[in-house]
């Protein structure tokens, strides 16, 4: 897959308390979309033409329409949030003034050019508030981080713009990591709540076919929206038949999720969504060689419903955060 994706992580201080529920990732995405329309969206009311969508950052990130979306197609957007953890996921996360917390952002494919933008959008988050009593940060640190080869370096520091984006996790990075995971057993931890589906239904636990067909989904449709080089669409059916086919011999031989209700409100819509999902750690056997590079990206891709708003993180155990 011809991918890159930029790990981002901030760092921040709580200048009053704040308070993000369970569904932190939501809040902070609403937090973000909100700063970034302030400043970063010159035509608001051309969110939905595509020639606007192709060069607006805000729109880019958080609003893309494409000349397909009339007819139901929705493309993925090119981030995720990974919201503060806690304990467990249904527990708040509490920061009093003067506590340091991060907030990772994942960019995906050709959008790393929009990152000033991000950094700006923090910024004014910090000073708008988050999360409930709308609470106040300062940003303090930005950083670029590839988990894969554990490289990070700094982008801002004492307000000052170091350096763009750099070291992202590349096609070589899954690859190297993918040849050395053992071929015939693998553990999964769901860090923050993934939903996955098949046929149309809901699944409560994570049953390996559907999560590579989800996963296959996901990585051929950011490739194809913020790549200049996608992979041609009759290799990526010949792959998803060949793959969800080889996946129903894996077996999850070990449960230990749990399932986890959440919901997010919009200020936008007025409107609740649910952003439910499992966590915990699933123990798969077979021959999982095939799977293996699909996975690794999953890793920084997440997989399932609002990944933007942070679900579907994942880690193949050993590291997990």
């Amino acid at each position: 897959m011809n991918l890159l994706v930029h790990h981002l992580r901030f760092t921040l201080r709580a200048t009053t308390l704040v308070h993000l529920g369970p569904h932190a990732g939501a809040q902070l995405r609403g937090a973000l979309w909100a700063a970034l329309r302030e400043f970063a969206c010159g035509a608001p009311n051309a969110a939905h033409d595509p020639e606007h969508t192709r060069v607006c950052p805000m729109c880019r990130l958080l609003a893309l329409e494409t000349g397909q979306s009339a007819r139901g197609v929705s493309p993925p957007r090119p981030l995720a949030i990974r919201p503060p953890l806690a304990e467990r996921a249904e527990d708040d996360r509490v920061f009093y003034a003067g506590d340091p917390f991060s907030v990772e952002v994942n960019l995906f494919g050709d959008v790393a050019d929009v990152f000033p933008y991000i950094c700006q959008a923090f910024d004014r988050m910090g000073q708008q508030g988050v999360g409930y009593g709308r609470g106040q940060f300062a940003l303090e640190r930005v950083q670029s981080v590839n988990p894969l080869t554990r490289e990070t370096f700094d982008l801002l520091q004492d307000r000052r713009l170091l350096a763009t984006p750099g070291r992202p996790v590349t096609p070589a990075h899954v690859a190297g990591s993918a040849a050395v995971l053992p071929a015939d057993r693998i553990a999964l931890r769901f860090i923050t709540p993934a939903q996955l589906t098949a046929q149309g239904q809901r699944l409560d636990t994570p049953a390996f076919p559907a999560l590579i067909g989800r996963l296959l989904e996901r990585c051929q449709a950011l490739e194809a929206h913020y790549t200049d080089d996608p992979t041609p669409q009759p290799i990526w059916r010949e792959r998803y038949v060949a793959l969800t086919e080889q996946a129903e011999s894996i077996r999850l031989v070990a449960d230990h999720t749990h399932w986890v209700r959440l919901k997010s409100g919009s200020r936008r819509t007025g409107q609740m969504t649910s952003i439910s999902g499992f966590v915990g750690l699933a123990h798969y056997r077979g021959d999982l060689t095939p799977f293996h590079e699909w996975l690794v990206w999953g890793q920084s891709l997440h997989v399932g419903k609002n990944a933007v708003k942070g679900n579907g993180w994942y880690a193949i155990d050993g590291d997990s955060p």
